[in-house]
């Protein structure tokens, strides 16, 4: 488990913690050790039934909750100061001298005693919840003790037979169409989406249809609870398969009912729905209910788990039904028909708050239904749909209106479901605006500093990396693929599901978000605060602010004006700070960023900070100090190499990093710079850094050229590297490279040595290279290399250079081309291209036909100042590539093209005018050619 969770606070950190004060490390005073002792052993007890709690909160009522709240408060303080306790006193030597020694624990005196009179007002606390938890008998009854059983919210989507459905039609027929195929084998159809998409909905009417045709001999449907329920599962759909043998099972276990439910359907035809699949394992139960007897017998199962899905295919080469959002048309059919008479249009006058409204709903039905709903049952006026608009995507949604807790019900049997680490990890979501494009990396750094990823599981980023993929997989957030490889580097939060995490998180006191509503009262402690709005909503925010400023872990801020921005001192909980797109911001606003001792994510986001003050050495936690949108910050301070738990670094790239002393950071894995004091020097101390941790870098050609002018330099680490300035040829000493993932470069000339050294990477995924000048020679890619390659982006951006107007595009003529065998694992390739640099029969020359596994070609064509003839001579050359490759998807677009010529009379004109200066400039570097932009 996480060290720091939504369902048991800071407990597991701070037991952690206690362990470590108990070690040698620390010589705490003889009375210190004891009350240290006592709250260890305390609160273990206390943990164990946290954990409990935080397993039943669907059901908890309100002794539990309170008792578990006020544990997790007191985890939080008790860990705030023994990390402050920590810091202040600091490590003794393992030997030390007696005067250094004797000097040291007076200068730890006051720290010791100060650290006792805190441990003795926690203990006190600790002691109360004990009493509590004694007093409630939490401990021997509680958690087993029976709970109001509440009613399933699904189960009216299965037994009510929908009247006035909007775009079913297309998915009822293609679902139709799968199942009822000539083949005799069992066939599942499993139907994938995130919750209130309506899979219930398509199944059931599915069913229905095919049930009324009398094709099957015996038919079922089922829902599966949350936690699945085995034995009541089977006899449901024993009492619709077999009445008799339903009246004599009421005893019968789980193997009984199995075998009876098989006897029964051996032989016949049988078509059954199972509902809301929560877990893989409970598919394997159901399903070993149901006989594979050639009969022809179908199965619908619905679920919101793409992992799920999967596992429920019927062989490996089907694919789940993946259920998606309606789109605008229907969106606005489905909510105009809830709420007017079908002959009544919308009033003009709702128009456009009616879009807003529906963009919130993203296209769930569920959402546009309710919504609608609660809309017809209004006056039809503006004033109050944009209220309702304002709040969807700030959190009270949920809880205005009573009309929303079935939507709310049913959102949250996928929330509830989330592992206690899953669900904290999500819940820290509602810290982003609505609409947020987030950033995954940043994302994973944030929760690994939040203290959300348990060490014990390996590696943090790739734990990090299964949680937010877990997400995905469980429908709980949305990829936003890019455009590159298809990866996914951003991510958003569905405007249902973010009024949710805010309902919730508010509930929790998990974190406090400023976006825009009215917050009469402020939590007596902020654990983690958002300042989304500027608005008068917020006055008394800053206020509320410096009082709780103590226990805030996290601040995340949005573009807001300086004064209401709080002076960074006095924060010494702090873990996270991230200001983000606040230009406001200045230097008298990170002045004192050094006393928040306890920051480990550090990110600050504008172009009024013109220095950085020394005392940020004193950040022994950091672990990512993040600067990029600091283009005013001309230099970092020399106190930087002192951050001895640096994993990442990045800055603009007008700001210049001092050389001296660079290798001490020893745990520096992920850099990004371009400017240094000294080139030569810090090369040489960046090559140690090689040695040791560096498995990103994003730098210019002035180091690249000193990093890797040896061909024996060796980066064993190294996996991703950007160059960010145009070098002149591919380092001959980039050919040991090993372990290199990905690869960004733009050379001026390439030649058969420079793709030789390439095609030597043998890790080497993804290939962006740029040819910022004119190939010489043919270069041809073989079956010897690129053996991993999965993605080559390549761009050819020559325009007009020295020697151009000799060297028409007929003469390029397969200046790339891959040879059979070529590239073996290349699912992508993308080519931006200028006409005037390429034969018009390019791409039949290319050998797209040669790359085996090829699934998507993108062509983008730049038009700046070339002639409208030569565009539409290559784009006739891809179209006969399309005709081809039929199975290929290929994508074609143009680029620049309001700089393109009218007419190719107009280029020609042109180009006369350009020669003579042109054959002037001959023999000058690339670098001094002239520009087309004159």
């Amino acid at each position: 488990m996480a060290g720091v969770s939504v369902g048991t606070g800071a407990m597991n950190s701070l037991l952690g913690k206690l362990t470590a004060l108990l070690g040698d490390e620390y010589n705490l005073l003889k009375r210190v050790r004891k009350e240290i002792e006592f709250l260890k052993r305390e609160l273990g007890r206390m943990q164990v039934l946290l954990e409990k709690l935080a397993d039943m909160e669907a059901r908890l009522d309100g002794l539990g909750k309170s008792w578990g709240d006020s544990v997790r408060d007191l985890s939080y303080d008790m860990e705030d100061c023994i990390d402050r306790f920590m810091d202040r006193l600091g490590r003794d030597d393992a030997k030390p001298k007696f005067m250094k020694r004797t000097a040291r624990r007076l200068k730890t005196l006051w720290a010791r005693h100060d650290i006792a009179t805190q441990i003795k007002e926690l203990k006190a606390r600790v002691m109360e919840e004990s009493e509590r938890r004694d007093r409630y008998k939490l401990d021997e009854s509680y958690y087993s003790a029976t709970r109001p059983v509440q009613i399933d919210p699904r189960i009216t989507a299965i037994h009510e037979e929908v009247k006035g459905l909007v775009a079913m039609d297309g998915p009822m027929k293609h679902l139709a169409a799968l199942l009822m195929d000539e083949s005799k084998e069992l066939k599942v159809v499993p139907i994938v989406g995130s919750g209130g998409l309506g899979k219930t909905t398509l199944a059931m009417e599915v069913y229905r249809k095919i049930e009324s045709g009398g094709n099957f001999q015996c038919q079922a449907c089922v829902s599966v609870s949350r936690t699945l329920d085995l034995v009541k599962l089977l006899k449901d759909i024993l009492s619709q398969i077999d009445k008799d043998a339903y009246k004599e099972c009421q005893s019968w276990e789980k193997e009984q009912l199995i075998r009876e439910i098989k006897q029964i359907l051996t032989g016949k035809r049988y078509f059954i729905v199972i509902d809301d699949v929560w877990k893989e394992q409970d598919w394997k139960l159901i399903k070993s209910a149901f006989p594979e007897n050639n009969n022809g017998s179908r199965i619908i199962a619905t679920t919101r788990i793409t992992g799920v899905a999967n596992q429920c295919c019927s062989n490996s080469v089907s694919q789940p039904y993946q259920m998606e959002p309606l789109d605008d048309v229907d969106s606005r059919r489905l909510f105009f028909k809830r709420i007017f008479r079908m002959d009544d249009p919308c009033p003009v006058e709702l128009e456009e708050v009616s879009t807003k409204i529906l963009k919130k709903c993203g296209g769930l039905p569920l959402a546009i239904i309710t919504f609608a709903s609660l809309l017809a049952n209004k006056t039809h006026k503006k004033d109050e749909w944009e209220r309702l608009q304002e709040s969807i995507g700030t959190g009270p949604s949920f809880d205005s209106d009573g009309n929303l807790k079935g939507m709310k019900d049913i959102m949250l049997l996928s929330y509830w479901d989330l592992p206690h680490h899953l669900k904290t990890c999500l819940l820290y979501l509602c810290i982003y605006p609505e609409d947020s494009m987030i950033d995954i990396k940043r994302l994973k750094w944030k929760w690994i500093a939040e203290g959300f990823i348990a060490t014990q599981w390996g590696s943090l980023d790739q734990v990090a990396e299964n949680c937010f993929n877990e997400l995905v997989n469980r429908n709980m957030i949305q990829p936003v693929y890019g455009n590159d490889d298809s990866s996914v580097k951003y991510c958003r939060v569905h405007d249902m599901v973010l009024d949710l995490i805010i309902s919730l998180s508010d509930e929790e006191n998990f974190a406090t978000v400023l976006n825009g509503r009215i917050c009469n009262s402020f939590p007596n402690k902020i654990r983690r605060l958002s300042m989304q709005s500027s608005g008068k909503e917020n006055k008394g925010a800053v206020g509320a602010i410096t009082e709780t400023k103590i226990h805030v872990r996290s601040l995340t801020v949005f573009g807001l004006h300086n004064n209401q921005i709080p002076c960074l001192v006095g924060f010494h909980a702090l873990r996270v700070l991230d200001v983000a797109r606040c230009y406001s911001l200045e230097n008298k606003h990170v002045k004192h960023i050094g006393s928040s001792c306890q920051l480990r994510y550090l990110r600050i986001d504008s172009v009024n900070i013109k220095e950085l003050p020394w005392e940020i050495g004193k950040l022994q936690h950091l672990e990512t100090l993040d600067l990029t949108g600091c283009y005013s910050l001309l230099r970092l301070p020399s106190s930087v190499v002192q951050l001895q738990k640096l994993v990442r670094l990045f800055v603009s790239t007008h700001t210049q990093l001092t050389a001296a002393g660079f290798r001490s950071l020893q745990a520096l894995e992920e850099l990004s710079f371009k400017k240094t004091d000294d080139p030569v020097r810090f090369a040489e101390e960046v090559n140690e850094l090689g040695k040791c941790n560096l498995r990103y870098l994003v730098t210019g050609w002035e180091i690249v050229k000193r990093l890797f002018c040896n061909p024996c330099c060796t980066y064993t680490c190294l996996q991703v590297l950007k160059i960010q300035s145009p070098i002149r040829m591919v380092p001959r000493g980039m050919a040991s490279l090993d372990n290199l993932v990905k690869l960004c470069v733009t050379v001026m000339e390439f030649d058969k040595e420079g793709l030789s050294v390439l095609m030597g990477m043998p890790s080497l995924a993804h290939l962006q290279l740029c040819v910022d000048g004119a190939i010489k020679e043919k270069l041809s890619i073989g079956s010897d290399g690129f053996k991993l390659l999965k993605f080559f982006d390549f761009q050819y951006w020559s325009y007009y250079g020295p020697g151009w107007e000799k060297e028409p595009a007929t003469s390029h003529q397969g200046r790339l081309t891959f040879a059979p065998g070529a590239v073996p694992s290349l699912r992508r390739l993308r080519l931006e291209l200028t006409p005037i640099w390429v034969a018009s029969d390019f791409f039949a020359g290319l050998g797209v036909e040669h790359l085996s596994v090829l699934a998507h070609l993108e062509v983008l064509i730049n038009c700046f100042k070339v002639a409208p003839g030569m565009v539409e001579i290559l784009e006739c050359s891809v179209e006969k590539a399309i005709k081809l490759n039929p199975d290929l998807e290929i994508r074609v677009s143009r680029n620049m093209e309001d700089d393109m010529f009218k007419s190719d009379k107009e280029w020609e004109e042109y180009v006369s005018k350009l020669k003579k200066p042109m054959q002037r400039k001959r023999g000058l570097p690339l670098t001094e050619r002239p520009t087309t932009q004159n």
